[in-house]
């Protein structure tokens, strides 16, 4: 399969900041020559380090610039910002090896309960992506059911010592997961300060009808720290963490970071899999759209023949300068309702789907609810 070279760019219309453009070259999941001497370069630059550390730490990225540095340059750094990224690499690593723990255990009281459990993002995505627990920034644990196991869930955290979010009575729990809006149960362990999200959707309704339902066939075994659990294969998550990052406008490099490392150190992916699954969700102009940015912002090499489908998408490349444009911005474009109202629109492909969020559209105008 013949790919498409990839030579390194500048991908926003408009200067950047050398300790973006020195972020952005951390985080590609493959550096080269070219890109290594770039970094060499940029670190002897006026670089504010408090800067870049608080958006590497903004965006979830910190275990990969760290890492990334300390093995392209570490002398090159001074010793407070090298000391400083060494810090929180090493708590964040130590963080999400106590969740990869916490997360084990409630998936093993799942099972024994008969509930079928899948585990979304959070530890067992850092390792399946990036090998390596460590390397994936999370501070909350995610876990899909299907709806109908939610009361057996609710009442096995309880017993483990987590509460809800929000108390609700038990008539506004089943108005909550009937609720095209909502797709998680939230609890918290105050002890241990875990928040944890149990999703019966991967995201509100309005923003992809992807259910249990769609994804439990295609379950397999997966080890997470020497345990067996059961977990979804990347064709399946390929698109999801597409739908998750554009749901969210992909303000999180992070998002874009999993999308890159996943092509790039998956490049057997079998791609009319994928396409599938994105044609069944819905969700085929996004993952198109996740694709380009993987592509020109991080650099990842696509086989040609999917390359030459997405930039067929003329879409796609309509959008793409407005996420680059809000990326960093203090003020982003998905802060502002009706920019993200455009863009969501923009990015579905279905007309039931582009009506489906302008329907939610008119009921945050009326409810006032910023969760839209």
């Amino acid at each position: 399969m013949q790919t498409l070279p990839r030579p390194y760019i500048r991908n926003f219309e408009t200067n950047i900041r050398p300790e973006i453009e020195l972020l952005l070259c951390c985080v590609r999941p493959q550096v080269d020559d070219a890109i290594s001497e770039r970094i060499k370069s940029l670190v002897k630059e006026n670089i504010d380090w408090q800067y870049l550390i608080q958006i590497a730490h903004g965006h979830g990225v910190i275990p990969l610039v760290y890492t990334r540095l300390n093995a392209v340059c570490p002398k090159a750094l001074p010793d407070s910002a090298l000391n400083q990224l060494r810090s929180l690499f090493g708590a964040i690593a130590g963080r999400n090896l106590f969740l990869t723990g916490e997360l084990i255990k409630l998936l093993e009281l799942l099972k024994e309960q008969g509930i079928i459990a899948v585990p979304y993002k959070g530890p067992v995505l850092a390792t399946l992506i990036y090998g390596d627990v460590a390397l994936r920034q999370f501070g909350d644990l995610d876990i899909i059911v299907e709806v109908q196991d939610i009361f057996a869930v609710k009442k096995l955290l309880l017993d483990q010592g987590y509460r809800p979010n929000v108390e609700m009575t038990h008539a506004e729990e089943i108005a909550y997961l009937q609720a095209k809006t909502e797709h998680t149960y939230d609890f918290i362990h105050d002890d241990k300060g875990i928040f944890l999200e149990i999703h019966w959707r991967i995201a509100p309704k309005y923003i992809t009808p992807i259910e249990p339902k769609h994804l439990w066939q295609d379950l397999e075994p997966f080890s997470l720290a020497g345990t067996t659990i059961s977990y979804l294969p990347l064709e399946d998550w390929l698109p999801i963490l597409c739908v998750h990052g554009s749901r969210h406008m992909w303000e999180r490099l992070s998002w874009l970071c999993d999308i890159a490392t996943l092509l790039h150190k998956h490049p057997d992916l079998n791609w009319e899999k994928v396409f599938k699954q994105a044609s069944t969700f819905g969700c085929r102009r996004i993952l198109f759209l996740g694709l380009f940015l993987a592509h020109d912002l991080l650099g990842v090499v696509l086989p040609t023949e999917i390359w030459q489908q997405v930039k067929a998408e003329p879409m796609v490349s309509a959008i793409a300068p407005r996420v680059y444009n809000q990326l960093f911005d203090q003020v982003r474009t998905s802060d502002r309702f009706l920019g993200r109202t455009l863009y969501h629109i923009q990015v579905r492909e279905r007309l039931q789907d582009k009506v489906l969020y302008i329907q939610s559209f008119f009921h945050w105008l009326m409810s006032g609810n910023a969760s839209v």
